[in-house]
């Protein structure tokens, strides 16, 4: 029998109970400086927080996040290929960690740089556009099988989570003085802070079609494969 490593066993369940922690850490944090800190703060920890509850839907409540994402790549293998558990792991634990820097960064600086902001605004979207571009895609594949919705694992969190982050960011924005500098670090914290340094750098390191870190199953989709 072939041994598992620790780093899969890592990749199954702990990883995420550990980012729950995470989230517990960072919500109990806000809601002890809820007098103090801006509303702009609240929500760039808030988003750092949510990240491993959006993986908890993402992989085990409904879960089969993978399935939907490999599927809109054209894999041949939906359980592992581009994505697999332990590039995920790391997207989402580099994002969680990311998140919380920024936000100790705002605490000594005493405020939410625009820049933050604006990026943060750009990654709420990009959750947004990209669960729905799935989930309508998945909709047109098993409508035929009983799909009803645009429903995919993720959405909810997408949706109510990061979708209303941005709005209220969005809402604080208004009247502010924007500069160029602000523009650009924005830029950069989607570009390269979300998408190169926590998507397209672990996947395209760790991706291989023979890999160890299968998905178990299709979660969600399975209903309609049988």
């Amino acid at each position: 029998m072939k041994q598992v490593s620790a780093m899969n066993k890592w990749c199954t369940r702990p990883w995420i109970y550990f980012g729950l922690c995470i989230t517990f850490l960072m919500t109990a944090i806000i809601l002890f400086y809820w007098q103090e800190w801006s509303v702009e703060l609240k929500i760039i920890a808030a988003v750092s927080a949510l990240i491993p509850i959006h993986v908890v839907e993402e992989w085990v409540f409904p879960g089969g996040f993978h399935y939907q994402y490999n599927s809109f790549w054209h894999s041949d293998q939906l359980d592992r290929y581009p994505m697999c558990r332990l590039s995920d792991m790391y997207t989402n634990l580099i994002a969680t960690f990311m998140y919380a820097g920024f936000t100790l960064y705002s605490v000594a600086e005493g405020e939410v740089p625009t820049g933050f902001i604006i990026g943060t605004i750009g990654f709420c979207a990009l959750e947004v556009i990209i669960h729905s571009m799935f989930g309508i895609q998945m909709y047109q594949r098993f409508h035929s099988k009983g799909k009803q919705t645009i429903y995919g694992p993720g959405s909810i969190t997408a949706y109510l989570g990061f979708g209303v982050f941005g709005v209220i960011l969005c809402y604080q924005m208004m009247g502010r003085t924007i500069t160029r500098t602000d523009w650009i670090v924005g830029t950069l914290v989607v570009i390269v802070g979300v998408g190169i340094i926590c998507v397209l750098g672990p996947e395209t390191i760790i991706k291989k079609r023979d890999n160890d870190y299968a998905f178990p199953s299709a979660g969600y989709f399975e209903r309609f494969l049988n």
